[in-house]
């Protein structure tokens, strides 16, 4: 191993060359040793101020209270500001293990230190050894290129990561030769967590093979990391320049052009996209992403996937949409209309508007989608306003054979919600007219008809 300065040499390089630091700094550094030592090392050359703080997890009630003390101990020896907040029982159930409850909570915790004190980095003791076990533990997974970039040196411009270049080995003698005190996590030694597993069993068999395997593994991470910064620029470019935007945040893209691209690219534009509705792509998988790609390319014309975060992804048609809203479909509408005159329909935020005439006033009416003139002597009170059901069917204008709505609608390509949403006028059961699209024909107005109705929508 290097002695102690050319482990120094080895963080400051690797600050400078991912620009983790800026003059002035406050830096917060949760109880790792090795980083707190060698940023103090550093604290008159980087010009930055530090932070000690330190997350009691409550998983280890023998050892929790001494680790505290300890950190705590240490900050007062070095003089500097410490905060420390033990975990909450339950620690947010939601989360789906222990592991990703504590990660959350602690780093909920760095967080309001980090506000608390008007620091602009969290710098956290991750080293070369947890990014080889991170690219093998996301391989085991089935990850992705994006997946076995592993851990980044920086994230977000706040969370920094100066020991990510330097093994644990390297700390340990940086340890020792300093006579530093520290405290080795128990847990980091049971071998019920994957991590653990990888830690203890898979990566010391892998190092019989190849002995610079840590290494190698880490410069895997640095290669994918460099490609998919590439390739994800590439596709917020595309998304960017090539998609329709909504101002609720909703992102639509052409599956004209989206299905041209290659496929690799077609990846980093489903990533952007769910990132930008979702705002993190945390629990979306390789899985995910493979599913979207194939609804895109599916013969079905609309289909629909519910992923993590709240995100919907969907094919409408020449579409394929993303969404952080829940799917707002209808629950269904039914207006009974008992006669002419003015009806508000509150579950569609409109108003209709029943109008009896004679049909010589016919030649001095307009029309537009949204009114429509039928034939009166046909039709009996009342009348009725609601959605499509299963089994709808009717006579399109102009035709002779019944048609099922529900074909109705997919010929002209009117997508699910629309379907769900659009409001159709029947008597005695029978659509007579499919509001904003077409009447049925037994209620047209013909030479014979004496009696005309009249129906408006307000502006829609």
């Amino acid at each position: 191993m290097g002695s102690i300065n050319d482990t120094i040499k080895k963080v400051r390089h690797t600050i400078i060359k991912y620009n983790m630091i800026r003059d002035g700094d406050r830096v917060v550094v949760p109880d790792s040793v090795c980083l707190l030592d060698i940023l103090q090392e550093l604290e008159d050359e980087l010009r930055i101020e530090l932070v000690v703080a330190h997350f009691d997890h409550g998983l280890r009630p023998d050892e929790d209270e001494a680790e505290n003390r300890f950190v705590e101990s240490l900050a007062v020896a070095l003089t500097l500001p410490f905060e420390t907040k033990k975990a909450d029982p339950g620690m947010g159930q939601e989360s789906p293990s222990v592991e990703e409850r504590a990660r959350h909570a602690r780093y909920q915790f760095l967080e309001g230190v980090k506000e608390k004190f008007s620091a602009q980095k969290i710098a956290t003791g991750h080293n070369l050894n947890d990014q080889a076990e991170t690219v093998l533990m996301r391989l085991l997974r089935g990850s992705g290129p994006s997946g076995l970039a592993g851990i980044p040196p920086c994230r977000e411009e706040k969370m920094i990561r100066p020991l990510i270049e330097i093994t644990r080995g390297e700390i340990e003698s940086y340890l020792e030769r300093k006579g530093l005190t520290h405290i080795t996590d128990s847990s980091n030694f049971q071998a019920c967590y994957l991590r653990n597993k990888i830690r203890l069993e898979l990566l010391p068999r892998l190092q019989e093979y190849q002995p610079r395997i840590v290494e190698l593994l880490g410069r895997t991470a640095d290669i994918m990391r460099n490609d998919e910064a590439w390739l994800a620029a590439g596709a917020e470019e595309w998304v960017e320049r090539s998609t329709e935007t909504k101002g609720d945040g909703e992102i639509r893209i052409p599956l004209s052009s989206f299905i041209i691209l290659p496929e690799a690219l077609k990846n980093r534009v489903i990533r952007y996209a769910l990132k930008m509705t979702g705002g993190s792509l945390r629990r979306v998988s390789l899985r995910h992403i493979e599913n979207i790609n194939q609804m895109a390319m599916g013969k079905k014309p609309q289909a629909l996937i519910n992923l993590p975060n709240g995100i919907i992804a969907k094919k409408v048609y020449g579409r394929l949409i993303f969404t952080g809203a829940k799917d707002t479909r209808s629950e269904g509408f039914f207006y009974f209309l008992d006669g002419p005159g003015k009806f508000d329909l509150k579950a569609l935020g409109r108003t209709i508007l029943l109008t009896e005439m004679k049909k010589a006033a016919l030649s001095d009416m307009g029309a537009s989608r949204w009114c429509a003139f039928l034939n009166a002597d046909h039709l009996t009170y009342p009348l009725v306003i609601r959605n499509v059901r299963p089994g709808d069917k009717f006579i399109p204008f102009g035709m002779s054979g019944h048609k099922k709505l529900k074909d109705f609608f997919m010929d002209l390509k009117v997508p699910s919600e629309a379907r769900a949403q659009t409001p159709i006028l029947f008597c005695r059961d029978i659509p007579v007219w499919v509001c904003g699209f077409r009447i049925d024909d037994r209620f047209k107005i013909s030479p014979d008809t004496k009696k005309i109705l009249k129906v408006t929508f307000d502006a829609d």
